[in-house]
């Protein structure tokens, strides 16, 4: 599944801007006083206004290979990485990747994760076309499995790995949704998954749309050759 296009939100759009395209060094697609869109590999990533303090987890596929060099190259740019038991990277086995974690100037909670069961023929040091897509975004909601039930039956997407009634993934390595129960932790923080306005567009064979009433969620599934680029 790839993750073609994520719109969020967020206070301060300049500040945004600064650090996506100063510091990480994406490329700009747009920047209208409106909103500001960036080129993350295979996603198009975009920031509109909040109204309110928002705070979202997403990720980015890095290569393997580069996961050492991607720490310094933070560090480098004055980044500070998220720490857990006095521990700033991770390892998951059940997943068979490596991770790590720092926020943005609006508090999101971003990561950088190496899937070891991807190909990677990547070369050199780390750099910004090192950042492959957005392959994660984080999904919060009130009940985890109708929304899940939910999004299978609207995308036909499934479970990836294994789930529960507080945390369950769906779509596989190159792009996830994280589908968490409103208020449960963003590892490795303290801060709360909350109901946020989320746009994400996804790529399929055909045209699809998961928007559940109530929830401030749209979900698009496009044929690649739809797909904004």
């Amino acid at each position: 599944m790839i993750i073609s296009e994520l719109y969020l939100s967020a206070p301060r759009l300049q500040e945004q801007l600064e650090f996506y395209a100063g510091v990480l060094g994406m490329q700009v697609l747009e920047d209208n006083g409106a909103s500001v869109a960036l080129r993350a590999g295979a996603t198009r990533l975009a920031f509109s206004p909040a109204d309110s303090p928002a705070v979202y987890h997403f990720a980015f596929n890095i290569a393997p290979r580069k996961f050492v060099d991607s720490k310094q190259w933070l560090v480098s740019r004055g980044i500070s990485l998220l720490e857990l038991d006095g521990k700033d990277q991770f390892h998951s086995e059940g997943w068979n990747a490596d991770n790590l974690y720092f926020r943005d100037p609006a508090g999101n909670i971003i990561e950088f994760i190496a899937r070891h069961e991807l190909p990677d023929i990547s070369d050199g040091p780390f750099s910004p076309s090192d950042l492959l897509c957005v392959s994660e975004i984080g999904v919060a909601t009130p009940d985890v499995g109708a929304t899940v039930a939910e999004i299978e039956r609207a995308l036909g997407l499934s479970v990836y790995k294994e789930g529960s009634d507080t945390f369950t993934p769906m779509g596989d390595q190159r792009g996830l949704l994280i589908v968490v129960r409103e208020g449960r932790h963003w590892f490795p923080t303290n801060t709360a998954a909350q109901l946020l306005p989320l746009r994400v567009v996804i790529e399929g064979v055909q045209e699809a749309r998961y928007c559940p009433p109530g929830l401030p969620h749209e979900i698009l599934m496009r044929p690649a050759q739809a797909v904004e680029r």
